[in-house]
Order: C-alpha cells, then sequence, then structure tokens
C-alpha cells in the first residue's frame, strides 16, 4: 500500500522536476517583436536594395525596419503594421508603405510596383487570408495571435473584449463560458475557480451529515439487540445449547514423510472425544500445527487413517462443521464485537435457519463469552484503541461458535495473554466441551498449572512429530513418575513434561535415555498399559557397510534430481486441486436442486449481500478516514493542476510566415505548440497513483481475513464483487474530488463532465490494478510494487515516452507494442487530448491528421479500450485472489 504523505510527495518532486523543464512559449517569442525607430532612412545603411524587389525587400536587416508594432484596441494587444506614410521609412528617395485590407496579412507589395507617398492603390499580389486563432487588423505585415482576454472573428478582421462570465485564452475564436463554479469579470483570459473550494466544503458537509444519519440508524439498531441481549439476562446461567451432531475423533498412524524423504510425523494413534478439552503441547519443531493439519484435511499424510464416529471418514468435507480458532486474532478491526459475530453467525448457519434465531444465537454467545459490556466497541489496533487483549480473543473463539460447530481447533490461544487471561480462556474452552458437548483441541504454550489443569486430556509431541504421552491430564504426571521422572516442587508440571519431551530431564539414574526412549515406551505402554524402558538402547538404524558409490548417488539426487521432481509434484498437486473446485463449482452452479449433505449456507446472491454490507460497514463507519482518503485525491488533483497550469495548445504559424523565418528556427515554426499531451500524462499518471493506492487497500490489509474465511466455507465470487461494488461511492468521489481540484489552475477547454468521465475510467482501470497487485503482493511490498506500477503504466506506457509514432512504426517495440494497446492510461491520454482539441479553431486542428497518431474519430473506442482493461485487471485479481495461496484456502 502506498502511504499517503509518500504519494504526495513523489507527485511534487516529480510534477515539479517536469514543470521546470518546460521550455518558453511560442506565444512569449511571437509576440515579443521590437519596435523601429520612426524616419528611418534605409541609404543609410549602404546596402544594394533593389525597391522593386520584394525578396530584396525581406532581406531580415531591411525587414526588420520596414514593420512596426502597434497598439490596439489597448497597449496590451499589438500587431504588426506595414510600413505606413508617416512612418517616413525611404530608400533611394522614395517613401517605402503599402495598405493591406483587414482580415488578411500583407509581407510586402508587389514585387514591381512601389507606392509612391501619392498613391493609394492597394497591391493585392502578396496578400494572404488571416487563418482563425489570428487577428489581422488593416494593414497588418503579418499575423498575430489573438490577444488574451479578447476574442477575434473568424475572419480575423475584429477583436472584441471578453464578455462577462467568459474566458478567452490567446487565439480565442469562440469564447468560452465560464462554468458556474468559477468567476469570470470582463476582459479574464483565465477563469478564477476557487469556487471550487466551496463545492469540496459543501460535499464534505453532505458526506458529514449521511454519516450522521446512518450513525442514529445503528444506534436504534441497537436498541433491539439491547432489548434481545436484555432478554438473554435473565436467564440464570450463561450456557449454549449442545450442539446437534457430536464427533469422535479416532486418528491411526498418522504419518507425514516430506518428497525430500524426510519424515515429520510418524506413528501419532489417539482419540479427540466430543464433551472434553485435549491440551495439545510440544517442543518447538514436534509437528503440533501438522497434527491439526493433517487430522483436518489442510495438509495430505502419507500414512494412516481417520474414522468420525467408528467410521472411516475425512474431517475435510465437515469443515462447516469444523472450527478453526488462529494464533492471531484474525478480524476486522475496523468493525464492532457485534457486527463481526452477526456476520459470521449469518454466513454459517444454516440458510433454512430463521434470521431471528440466527441473532439470537449471536446474543447467546456474546453473554456466554461476558462481551455484552463492549459489543457495540470496535476490535480496534495499534492506531486506534478497541477492546482488550483478552476480550479479542474471546471474539476470536466466538466467531466460531456462532456457527455452531461440532469440533473446535484451537492454535494457541492463550499466546500474548497474561496468566490470568489465559486461564479465563482455558475455563472458557473447558465450559464450552462440557456444556455443548463439542470436541475440543487446543495447541498449548507453555500453560499454567491452573490452566493446565482445566483440559481433560493431553496430547505430548515429541521431536519428528511422535508421541510422547497421550491421556488424561490428570494421569500425565503419574506416568512420567512411572518412567523415573521427578517434578520439582516448584516447577509447573505442563513445563517440566515439555522439558522431558524435549530430552532436557534425564530419568533417575538413567541418563543414558533419549527421545526416542520415550517414544518406545509409549507404543510399549499402549500395548500393554505398562510404562517402561526397554532395556536395550534404541540407536538410529543405519548401514555401515554402504558404499561410497551409493552416498555419491544419493548426494546428486538430493541435490539435483529432488528440487525438479518437488517442482513437478507441488504442480501435479495444484493443477488437481484447482480441477476438482473448479468441477464442484460447476456441478453446484448448474445443478440448482444440489445441496451441501452437511449444511446448506447461505447461496452466492444472499452471501453477496451479507458481505456487501460488511464491506460498506468496513468503509464507510468511520467519518474522519473516509474523509482523508478524500483529502490524498483532492491533494493530488492540486498538485497536478499546478504542473498544467501553463500547458496549452497554440496553433502554428501560417507557412507563408515560417518560409521567410530562419532556418534554423523553422522546425519549431511549422509546429503547434501542443502540449495538450503533457497534460494528459501528468492526469493519468496522478489518477493511477492514487487509483493504485487506494484500489490496493482494498484486498491489500485483509488478505488474512480472506483466508479465514474461505476456509470456513466462503465462496470468492460474492466476496470480491461485494468488495467492488461497495468501493463504488468511494471511487465515484474519488474522481470528483480530483476532476475538481484538477480544473482549479488548469484552463481547459473540454467541457468538465467530459473530463470528469476520462478521469473517472482512469481511476477505474488504476482500482482494479491495486487490485491485483494487493493480490499478489505482501503488505509489505505494496508501497513499492504500487509505484513501479504507476511509473509503468502511467508514464513510460503512456504515449508521451516513447512516443506513439515509433511504437506503432515496429522496430525496437515490434514485440512489446501490445503493452500500449493494454495501457488504460495511454487511452486516457488520447481521449483527454481529443476533447481538448475539439473545441479550438486553429487551422490544422480541422484540416490536417492529428499528431501523435491521434484521430477525433477514436474518442469512443478509448473510452471502451479503459474500461475492457479495467475489466481485464479485475478479473486478473479475481483470479490471482483464487489461484495463489491455495493451501491457505483449505
Amino acid at each position: 500500500m502506498l502511504d499517503k504523505p509518500f504519494l504526495c510527495l513523489l507527485c511534487i518532486l516529480f510534477l515539479s522536476k517536469l514543470v521546470l523543464s518546460q521550455s518558453p512559449t511560442q506565444t512569449q517569442a511571437s509576440q515579443n517583436i521590437p519596435n523601429t525607430s520612426p524616419n528611418v532612412n534605409l541609404n543609410q545603411l549602404a546596402l544594394n536594395v533593389n525597391t522593386s524587389d520584394l525578396n530584396s525587400l525581406l532581406d531580415p536587416r531591411i525587414y526588420s525596419l520596414l514593420i512596426k508594432n502597434k497598439t490596439y484596441p489597448n497597449t496590451h494587444c499589438m500587431y504588426i503594421s506595414t510600413p505606413r506614410p508617416e512612418d517616413n521609412i525611404t530608400v533611394n528617395g522614395q517613401s517605402i508603405h503599402w495598405e493591406c485590407p483587414a482580415g488578411y496579412f500583407c509581407l510586402g507589395p508587389n514585387n514591381t510596383n512601389i507606392i509612391n507617398n501619392n498613391s493609394t492603390n492597394s497591391n493585392t499580389s502578396s496578400m494572404v487570408k488571416c487563418p482563425p486563432g489570428f487577428f489581422c487588423p488593416e494593414n497588418s505585415a503579418q499575423p498575430i495571435y489573438c490577444c488574451e482576454g479578447y476574442y477575434c472573428s473568424r475572419d480575423a478582421k475584429n477583436i472584441t473584449m471578453c464578455p462577462a462570465d467568459y474566458v478567452c485564452s490567446i487565439g480565442t475564436v469562440d469564447p468560452v463560458f465560464c462554468d458556474r463554479l468559477a468567476i469570470c469579470p470582463p476582459g479574464s483570459s483565465k477563469a478564477n475557480k476557487f469556487l471550487v473550494f466551496v463545492l469540496v466544503f459543501f460535499i464534505a458537509i453532505v458526506i458529514i451529515v449521511l454519516f450522521q444519519i446512518k450513525k442514529k440508524r445503528d444506534q436504534l439498531k441497537n436498541v433491539k439487540y439491547d432489548r434481545l441481549l436484555t432478554e438473554q439476562k435473565l436467564r440464570l446461567e450463561r450456557t449454549l445449547d449442545p450442539v446437534k451432531k457430536t464427533f469422535d475423533i479416532e486418528f491411526e498412524n498418522l504419518g507425514l514423510v516430506l518428497p525430500s524423504g524426510i519424515e515429520i510425523m510418524k506413528g501419532v494413534s489417539g482419540k479427540l472425544t466430543h464433551g472434553r478439552a485435549c491440551a495439545i503441547m510440544g517442543p518447538s519443531g514436534a509437528g503440533k500445527t501438522t497434527f491439526v493439519s493433517l487430522l483436518t484435511g489442510k495438509a495430505k499424510r502419507t500414512s494412516g487413517a481417520v474414522k468420525i464416529n467408528g467410521v472411516p471418514d475425512s474431517l475435510e468435507k465437515y469443515r462447516k462443521l469444523i472450527g478453526f480458532v488462529p494464533q492471531e486474532d484474525v478480524m476486522l478491526r475496523e468493525l464492532t464485537v457485534r457486527d463481526i459475530l452477526v456476520h459470521s453467525a449469518l454466513m454459517r448457519l444454516p440458510s433454512d435457519m430463521d434470521r431471528k434465531l440466527k441473532k439470537q444465537k449471536v446474543i447467546e454467545v456474546i453473554e456466554f463469552l461476558e462481551l455484552s459490556h463492549v459489543m457495540e466497541s470496535i476490535i480496534g489496533n495499534e492506531e486506534q484503541r478497541g477492546v482488550s487483549g483478552g476480550q479479542r480473543k474471546r471474539v476470536n473463539i466466538g466467531m466460531e461458535l456462532v456457527a455452531e460447530p461440532s469440533v473446535l481447533f484451537l492454535d494457541e490461544p492463550t499466546s500474548g495473554l497474561d496468566s490470568a487471561t489465559a486461564l479465563e480462556v482455558c475455563n472458557l474452552l473447558k465450559k464450552i466441551a462440557h456444556s455443548q458437548g463439542m470436541t475440543v483441541a487446543a495447541v498449548i504454550h507453555s500453560p499454567s498449572p491452573q490452566a493446565f489443569n482445566t483440559f481433560d486430556d493431553f496430547l505430548l509431541l515429541g521431536k519428528g512429530g511422535r508421541i510422547v504421552y497421550f491421556g488424561p491430564t490428570n494421569k500425565a504426571m503419574d506416568y512420567f513418575e512411572s518412567l523415573g521422572y521427578r517434578c520439582p516442587e516448584d516447577e509447573s508440571p505442563a513445563d517440566f513434561m515439555m522439558e522431558v519431551a524435549a530430552g532436557k530431564v534425564k530419568p533417575v539414574d538413567k541418563e543414558d535415555i533419549t527421545v526416542l526412549d520415550l517414544f518406545e515406551a509409549w507404543e510399549k505402554y499402549r500395548e500393554s498399559g505398562k510404562a517402561s524402558f526397554n532395556n536395550t538402547k534404541i540407536g538410529i538404524p543405519g548401514d555401515e557397510s554402504e558404499s561410497a558409490s551409493r552416498n555419491c548417488f544419493k548426494a546428486f539426487w538430493v541435490e539435483f534430481c529432488l528440487p525438479f521432481f518437488h517442482v513437478i509434484q507441488d504442480v501435479a498437486e495444484y493443477i488437481s486441486d484447482v480441477t476438482i473446485e473448479l468441477f464442484l463449482f460447476l456441478q453446484r452452479s448448474l445443478c440448482f436442486c444440489q445441496r451441501d449433505p452437511i449444511r446448506e449456507t447461505p447461496n452466492v446472491v444472499i452471501a453477496f449481500l451479507l458481505l456487501f454490507k460488511r464491506a460498506c460497514l468496513q468503509l464507510y463507519r468511520n467519518r474522519t478516514q473516509f474523509l482523508l482518503d478524500q483529502l490524498l485525491h483532492l491533494g493530488c488533483g492540486i498538485f497536478i493542476s499546478l504542473a498544467v497550469s501553463n500547458l496549452d495548445y497554440i496553433g502554428k504559424a501560417p507557412d507563408q510566415i515560417c518560409q521567410i523565418t530562419p532556418y534554423v528556427l523553422m522546425p519549431i515554426c511549422f509546429r503547434a505548440k501542443d502540449s495538450i499531451q503533457n497534460v494528459g500524462v501528468f492526469m493519468a499518471l496522478g489518477v493511477t497513483f492514487a487509483g493504485i493506492s487506494a484500489g490496493g487497500s482494498t484486498f491489500g490489509y485483509e488478505k488474512v481475513v480472506y483466508w479465514r474465511d474461505t476456509s470456513a466455507g466462503m465462496r470468492t465470487v460474492p466476496y470480491f464483487l461485494a468488495k467492488l461494488v461497495a468501493d463504488i461511492p468511494r471511487l465515484l468521489i474519488a474522481a470528483l474530488m480530483f476532476t475538481l481540484a484538477f480544473i482549479i489552475f488548469y484552463s481547459f477547454k473540454a467541457r468538465i463532465w467530459q473530463i470528469y468521465i476520462i478521469i473517472l475510467l482512469t481511476y477505474v482501470a488504476a482500482w482494479a490494478m491495486g487490485y491485483f497487485i494487493s493480490a499478489v503482493a505482501s503488505k509489505e511490498k505494496l508501497s513499492l510494487v504500487g509505484t513501479g506500477f504507476a511509473l509503468g503504466w502511467g508514464m513510460v506506457l503512456s504515449g508521451a515516452t516513447p512516443k506513439l509514432e515509433d511504437v506503432e512504426s515496429g522496430g525496437t517495440f515490434t514485440y512489446i507494442g501490445w503493452l500500449w494497446d493494454v495501457s488504460a492510461p495511454r487511452w486516457a491520454v488520447e481521449a483527454l487530448y481529443l476533447k481538448e482539441l475539439e473545441p479550438r479553431l486553429w487551422d490544422e486542428i480541422k484540416k490536417e491528421p492529428l499528431a501523435h497518431t491521434y484521430s477525433f474519430n477514436d474518442y469512443p473506442q478509448c473510452l471502451w479500450n479503459i474500461l475492457l482493461i479495467a475489466f481485464g485487471w479485475a478479473v486478473l485479481a479475481f483470479f490471482a485472489m483464487k489461484l495463489t495461496n491455495r493451501d491457505k484456502h483449505k
């Protein structure tokens, strides 16, 4: 995720560099023509001037003394006049002057006639019609751009001050109407658009009012839950109804051997009984989490069998009846305790269960977990204070309890808690198992003696994933004492047995006992019911006579062949997993009547509505955060607007003028001053930065929540669509904020709504790019990847540098030219360029092909292309979420 201050700072630095690199405008160069002094006698130049030869008169040394700047209609607006009689310009004793009608410019007189002092005949042989956008009053030697603050007639004869409520930039033919957000007094060359800030303030007020209305509605809704909670408190005891289906889970010789040949679990046998809580302990590397994964089907075992209620079966197909509480408190921290529990109940309880009963179930769990006093409190995080750590752990457990599971697994539920709170959690687990008849198993790390004694059963694993002890908790110390181990009085029995399993403690008078001996002792105890060590020392089998060639072959296999084998095996398992899931999805989609035999949860439509409601609560509950997010887009728009404030399009000079321009300046003269493409690049880059930043936060910060929900049976399709639809208001307002800020300093010619549509569609594409990035990149790398994407797609692939002409010509870009075709900023730049040039009346725009390979006919296709590209990014984001991290979806 891009940090917002960093994003804005990056925009400032980048844009400032580009703005400072802009060259002086053609406007200034064309208007700064030096005045000649009156009463100039060209005979004094000692030049061989043939007054009947136009080429001679156009000699720069002579021509600069013939023409003269004159002001009209005021001192701020000038035109270039032909020599006039009153200027007293003479050559060889003859006065040089010539007339030119309005709407034309005349570079010189007829090359065979010189108009004498007494002559009034106009010579039109060198007249050129003045093009639109220029001003040519009577006796113009050269055309000038129509002055700022004025507009000129299409025939270039007349110039008029820009009226009130209109703006006239340089070269204006038709005054541009000031929008209602701008103030434009007569003679305006730029609109004062600071009323935009008034509109932004008004929008902020409206948003605040809407948030306040929503808050009032939530308070009214809370009254209903308070009433239900009061009814629940009338009961004498906080209890939950017993589970409808109980599970007794038997496992025999569970084992897991990695493809490398390493055995990380072996011979694990036992039984988890309903109505009892089992503590699973062991030193690091003992395979505690692996045991739970093998039992639930999250990892495939290589040996062993599982029975459910005495029947060979797999827990994997019962995942809707299995609750798993992760070690971390995985939940949306922006929501309240009630929001989280209600959503979990509505999503996971049977679809045929009445909605009121589901909410009643939530109230029962809240009261059972003693969370009623914090029911309306947000969970909170490191930045925003919420419930305490112990309360958060209870909510973590409650998310599973409201789903009425038959089996509850927990991964270190007491980690990070003080001893008192940990004891409360362990007592709660015992209460859940006993009152509901649920099968409870928890991986526990270093419990206090009181917390340890709350569990009914105890499974102790040693390194290598083998059982050291599995049985009633109150008989565990008796078992180890029978093997000769003595627990010091000042040490916790749980910690002591952990040290035994790690091989750090030896039995009395048996210093040669190893961990392997403990495994064998347990196997013997299971078979005979008597605990003892074997008389012979157990060692690791090996073949000392193994040949050197065989050792060499083993080393070669492990070093070179095994990695390729692992890759092939992983790919095959991945394809098989995806294929099976796709087949089941199509089967359920086509056969609407088919019901889940285990538990029929809400269908796709209902799930979408529930997930959409949760997403809206998550996004639009925090008024301050929402407004700060919009401030990001407003700030980026202002920076972009400042950067493009002096960029414009000014038509090229007539060819007749460029033909007499010094050779080194001809390339500049024959080209229009076209900066509109740069405006588009700035706009697209700013929108891409802001859009990726905002879109990346949609999924990037809640991946673990998504993984937890999918492992409990949630479908990805309704989740993805719900988050996408919930983002629409956020996206619309973000595009509006950027547009309003963008037009503050930029003198645009297109309509505001046209600019908004282009920016909105670009935002949609950037938002979808953010979705994809957040799906494939980790949260820590989101900022870096997002920055690279924005620079790559928003600048390099925008069509400005490298130029589209070069890309389409092939050569270096032959095999990568398609990248520009799938770049949304490239089409956004063209769309803005076309709408900005459309109202301008310069001759080359109407009569010649547009620059950069653009065409006015392509505008609708530009918008469609942006939409299609956005859809493509969204599809990629969906499949990236669905097909990556498959192990975490189980």
